[in-house]
């Protein structure tokens, strides 16, 4: 995500609030997405990564209506949210199936 929206440090964009927004929120999702055992995570984990991949979504949107970035980088950080997002069900439902199994052995 940060390749997508990356800013020197120079750039005065780094700077605007809806860039350290995103920055936030993609850094939160990232650290969630590197602890979160999905075949053990509990109902609260899933839904603090279901709300951070939200608001990243959120960030992502307010980035592309400021601007800040041209449509193609926007477009291509708003496929990566979706491919997040899309995959947590699956996610959520290989690790219940693998904690069922686990428990009826």
């Amino acid at each position: 995500m940060f390749e997508t929206f990356w800013v020197a440090p120079y750039d005065l964009r780094r700077d605007f609030p809806v860039l350290v927004n995103f920055e936030r929120h993609a850094r939160h999702a990232s650290v969630l997405l590197g602890k979160i055992d999905f075949a053990s995570a509990s109902g609260a984990q899933i839904y603090e990564l279901g709300k951070t991949v939200a608001a990243l979504d959120r960030a992502v949107r307010q980035i592309a209506e400021a601007r800040l970035f041209s449509p193609v980088e926007c477009a291509e950080a708003q496929e990566l949210v979706g491919r997040i997002r899309n995959a947590l069900p699956a996610a959520c439902a290989a690790g219940l199936a693998a904690a069922l199994s686990h428990d009826s052995e």
